[in-house]
């Protein structure tokens, strides 16, 4: 005859057994094999050959490459994108934008200077080759509220890019 005791000791290895192969089901083997070919999966290359003979290429790590024929042909790696060296001079670009900034400073003129630097920083990432028919407008300088008393002046920045993207 088994005791209670004996009884509540075997239910509970058994239930222990049970229990580890259930979460073991896929084995460890089969996990890390899943694991690396995942892993594997994610770096990518890409190359295009270009119109002058020449090629560019890029590796992703993260798995997110492209090209394409498009201003000359170009590949892009994890969102760089790297256009195919051109003998296509720049020229000013049809399209137009327009961008606000705002900068902070002791008195309007200061304020003013540092809102087209921070106009410069925001207009350099739209157009890497430059721009060209630039108009500013002052729009305004006003006191900023106590307990700091400056002024915030804005200029708006209307422009056209240089380009193709891959123009020389």
């Amino acid at each position: 005859m088994q005791t209670r005791t004996q009884w509540l000791w075997r239910s509970g290895v058994l239930l222990a057994v049970v229990g580890l192969a259930a979460c073991n089901a896929t084995g460890a083997e089969e996990e890390g094999a899943v694991l690396e070919s995942s892993e594997a999966e994610l770096a990518c290359n890409v190359s295009q050959q270009c119109a002058n003979g020449t090629s560019v290429s890029c590796t992703g790590a993260g798995g997110i490459c492209a090209s394409g024929t498009d201003t000359g042909g170009w590949v892009s790696c994890d969102g760089t994108r790297t256009y195919c060296p051109s003998t296509t001079p720049c020229s000013c670009q049809p399209a137009r934008m327009t961008i606000y900034a705002t900068g902070f400073s002791f008195n309007c003129a200061a304020a003013y200077a540092a809102a087209r630097i921070e106009a410069g920083n925001q207009t350099a990432g739209q157009c890497p080759k430059g721009m060209c028919n630039v108009v500013e407008v002052q729009e305004g300088c006003v006191v900023t509220e106590p307990p700091e008393v400056q002024r915030a002046a804005t200029v708006s920045i209307t422009f056209s890019c240089m380009g193709p993207p891959n123009c020389i």
